[in-house]
């Protein structure tokens, strides 16, 4: 019955009531589910770190744990899972913040509509014009990410990712921001698209922050 008016505007409304409670407590107790070592955010491996100095005798720091977990590979079960998990997120977004640094490590931020391909949620594709600015910046490959939160404030940040230029052309990728991008090929001229280089972003861990979970994926090594 809730489907229907009124009881659909009631729920709503008890929704939002309950949202504006607790939405600033749930915020703060999120933000002390971040645990930092080193200027690194290890709240996600903070289990693992625990067991390997418990169960391996070798491991006599959490320096020594940590390097221990950086170095094993992701396992295909986990790959996948991941992947799985990543791509009910990717979904909810096409446009990403674009951070690059010059060679003088000054650094630039910019908001960039980008597509997926083929169902793997990891990878992001991204058109620009050869003369822009960004392109130098891009292929040094220093390069960091975050989206825009949504109205439940999920949004997902990387600095661990692969940036570089792909030999695709943007009658390649068209079909994709069609559909996941709707409006973007009309705003670009025939010129203009036969221009655009394709870079790809090659996410290989993100952070997926909301007000009800922080965690960390991990793609590859």
């Amino acid at each position: 019955m809730i489907k229907y008016r009124p009881l659909k505007y009631i729920v709503q409304r008890y929704r939002r009531r309950i949202d504006k409670r607790y939405t600033e407590a749930l915020s703060v107790s999120n933000r002390w589910l971040r645990f930092y070592y080193h200027q690194r955010e290890i709240s996600h491996i903070i289990p693992q770190i625990l067991y390997y100095l418990e169960a391996n005798p070798a491991l006599e720091t959490i320096d020594d744990a940590i390097a221990y977990i950086d170095s094993q590979p992701v396992s295909l079960e986990l790959y996948q899972n991941n992947l799985s998990e990543f791509r009910k997120y990717v979904k909810q977004f096409n446009t990403m913040v674009l951070s690059t640094a010059n060679e003088l490590g000054q650094p630039a931020s910019r908001q960039i509509n980008f597509v997926t391909l083929d169902g793997i949620p990891n990878v992001w594709y991204f058109g620009t014009d050869p003369e822009a600015p960004k392109v130098s910046e891009l292929d040094l490959g220093r390069a960091a990410i975050f989206t825009l939160p949504t109205s439940e404030e999920l949004r997902i940040t990387s600095n661990r990712l692969k940036v570089y230029r792909t030999q695709y052309r943007f009658s390649d990728i068209a079909e994709a921001y069609q559909k996941q991008v709707p409006g973007y090929v009309e705003s670009l001229s025939k010129e203009e698209q036969e221009k655009e280089i394709i870079f790809a972003i090659e996410l290989k861990s993100a952070r997926i922050d909301s007000r009800f979970q922080n965690k960390g994926l991990t793609f590859s090594e």
